[in-house]
C-alpha cells in the first residue's frame, strides 16, 4: 500500500501516448481544455504526481503538443501518427529502455493522453495489483469486457506481435496478458468524440 510519502515513484517509467489525430473528435482532442488546461497537460500533471520519469510520445501536431507541455519535466519522442498507436507504443517502450532509470525499473506504465478522469488513485491501485501478481505479463484493466488504461508492461517483456493498443487485445492474446477486472469506470473513460467531451462536463 502506497502513501503520499512514497510518491513520486522512481522505479517505474511512465509513457504517455499523445500522438493521435483525434479523427472521431474532428480535431486534436489533446489540446481541448479540461479544467482550464489542455487535456494532455491535465493528464501529464496527474501522471507526474505518481512518477518522476515520464516519456511523452508525440505525433500529430507534435510542435503544439510539446509547446503545451514545455514547462513539464518530461522527455519527448516522436512517432508519426500515420504509423498508428501500436507503433507509438513500441517507440515509447524503446525510449524507456534507453533511460538511465531502466536498470532499476519494475514496470513501464503506458498511459493515454485523452483520459482526463484518471487520478493518482487509479494509477496507484493498478500498480498495487501488478506488484502483488504475475509481473511477467502486461497488466490490463478491464471493465464490463472493455479494455482500459493505464497498462503496466514488464520492463523486459517482448511485445512480439502483441498490439497493446488494440481494443481486442485481451481476447486476441489471452494467456499472454494479465487482466485486472474492475468496476471503476475511470479506467475506460477516454474522451474520443464530441459527445464524450460534452458528457465530461455534465457529470
Amino acid at each position: 500500500m502506497f502513501d503520499e510519502d512514497d510518491l513520486p515513484l522512481t522505479d517505474y517509467i511512465a509513457v504517455v501516448l499523445a500522438g493521435g489525430e483525434g479523427q472521431r473528435m474532428g480535431r486534436n482532442k489533446l489540446l481541448m481544455e479540461i479544467s482550464a488546461r489542455p487535456m494532455i497537460r491535465h493528464v501529464v500533471e496527474t501522471v507526474r504526481g505518481v512518477f518522476s520519469d515520464i516519456i511523452v510520445v508525440t505525433g500529430h501536431q507534435r510542435e503544439r503538443v510539446e509547446e503545451t507541455l514545455e514547462r513539464s519535466p518530461v522527455e519527448f519522442v516522436d512517432s508519426p501518427a500515420a504509423d498508428g498507436a501500436a507503433a507509438a507504443v513500441r517507440v515509447g517502450m524503446a525510449q524507456a529502455r534507453r533511460r538511465a532509470s531502466y536498470s532499476a525499473c519494475k514496470g513501464i506504465v503506458l498511459c493515454i493522453g485523452d483520459q482526463p478522469r484518471l487520478t493518482e488513485r487509479e494509477i496507484v491501485g493498478l500498480i498495487e495489483v501488478y506488484d502483488a501478481g504475475d509481473k511477467s505479463k502486461p497488466l490490463i484493466p478491464v471493465r464490463e469486457e472493455h479494455r482500459g488504461y493505464p497498462v503496466i508492461i514488464p520492463p523486459d517483456f517482448d511485445l512480439g506481435d502483441i498490439d497493446l493498443s488494440s481494443e481486442s487485445v485481451v481476447a486476441d492474446f489471452a494467456g499472454r496478458v494479465a487482466v485486472f477486472p474492475t468496476k471503476n469506470p475511470v479506467y475506460v473513460s477516454s474522451v474520443d468524440t464530441p459527445e464524450d467531451y460534452r458528457t465530461f462536463f455534465a457529470i
